[in-house]
């Protein structure tokens, strides 16, 4: 746990402004930490937004940066027929569970089993695993 904590201070502090991104840590890490909880569901970025007062422009642009970097996935829906009402927004991944687990204060099997949304933690992985195994492209 230490070791992840480690890491995503890192990432946040020396990795995200090497990249070029001009944003203070502890705003895109109150976002990631508010986006954790997003996880395995149907992102409302207005709702995020509002939560931590910045506007969707902000929202998409920081969800544009973790997707960019392979830290969350955003998984957009599939239309077989787009004339009727469907959900149309992406649902929201972290790609590495130990880091979301990190994030979140999980740091034992325990406190996995009783956190409300452990099926999303599930989904999320097994989402991963699919990929992984059958090589599957972002196309």
């Amino acid at each position: 746990m230490a070791w992840r904590q480690a890491y995503v201070k890192t990432f946040l502090e020396r990795d995200i402004p090497q990249l070029g991104f001009q944003i203070p840590s502890e705003h895109i890490r109150r976002f990631w930490l508010m986006l954790s909880h997003y996880h395995g569901q149907v992102l409302n970025s207005s709702e995020l937004g509002r939560s931590l007062q910045i506007s969707d422009h902000t929202v998409r642009r920081y969800i544009d940066i973790l997707v960019g970097t392979f830290m969350i996935r955003q998984l957009n829906p599939w239309f077989e027929n787009i004339s009727k009402r469907q959900v149309k927004s992406p649902k929201i991944y972290f790609r590495d569970s130990g880091i979301l687990h990190a994030l979140l204060g999980i740091n034992n099997v325990s406190a996995l089993q009783a956190y409300p949304k452990i099926g999303s933690f599930w989904e999320g992985f097994a989402l991963e695993e699919i990929i992984k195994q059958y090589h599957a492209s972002e196309a």
